[in-house]
């Protein structure tokens, strides 16, 4: 007899993800926190990210990719070098464990990076442009392959960073291009460039946010979000390009959707 009472297995994390829409040849942009599911029988709780990478790359029949945001946000006005290989992600044990995998594939950015790895994991992060958002971007990129999102143990109003891409091209007036120099290492060679972040404009710095609130209460009246049940939490997932096409459509209609009242 278990020592512990096990919340979920590995069979119920294939299961979860599954009820929430994702099949084989999908391309997922993955993100959210595996501790809200409680215990997963396992040897050693390290393994954890591993079980759910299992889980995807089994469904996804090896045709898939993977994409998943590899923030670095703790660089910004520092001089610590970002190297594309080996500068740890603050967003979460799945998106390092990504990053230690054979063939990923990482966005330079110093900043705010997406990792991939799969099919299109080339095509997603690599030439991309000195922006986290807009033409030429991983997030243009994963919405014109009609990506799916996945959230693994977070309500989506609280991570819908792709919210961003739609406010970049419609130029919100509470937000800049703001433009850093930074140093990279690629290989074994060292870079001092110039990346872009799209942040709130200073006036704004303590706005207090509306947590996307009206942007899913209209993504919801014409289109499906995915949920089902995974030990004590649940798993989510919906169409990026169906909420890219709610958020344009919304923005034009009203542009302070994101914060919650004119500004």
């Amino acid at each position: 007899m278990n020592k512990y009472k096990y919340d979920y297995n590995y069979n119920q994390v294939i299961n979860a993800i599954i009820k929430c829409n994702i099949k084989s040849g999908d391309i997922v942009y993955v993100t959210g926190n595996l501790t809200k599911f409680g215990y997963c029988e396992l040897k050693n709780y390290k393994d954890l990210p591993k079980i759910f990478y299992k889980a995807l790359v089994n469904i996804l029949k090896g045709n898939g990719t993977i994409v998943v945001p590899t923030h670095t946000f703790e660089l910004t006005n520092t001089k610590r070098i970002f190297d594309v290989k080996k500068t740890l992600s603050m967003s979460g044990s799945f998106s390092n464990f990504i990053l230690k995998q054979k063939g990923v594939v990482r966005q330079i950015h110093p900043y705010s990076s997406s990792a991939a790895i799969g099919k299109l994991s080339n095509y997603i992060c690599s030439k991309n442009s000195i922006n986290v958002y807009g033409p030429n971007s991983p997030f243009a990129r994963i919405i014109e392959k009609k990506a799916k999102f996945l959230s693994l143990g977070m309500p989506v109003n609280l991570n819908c960073s792709q919210v961003h891409h739609a406010e970049f091209l419609i130029k919100v007036p509470y937000r800049q291009n703001k433009k850093f120099y930074h140093k990279i290492k690629i290989g074994n060679k060292v870079y001092n460039k110039n990346f872009n972040m799209f942040v709130l404009k200073e006036k704004h710095l303590n706005l207090k946010r509306n947590k996307n609130k009206i942007i899913f209460s209209n993504f919801r009246k014409h289109n499906k979000i995915y949920k089902s049940k995974l030990g004590k939490g649940f798993i989510y997932s919906y169409d990026l390009k169906d909420f890219f096409l709610a958020n344009m459509d919304l923005l034009k209609k009203n542009i302070f959707c994101w914060v919650g009242k004119k500004i």
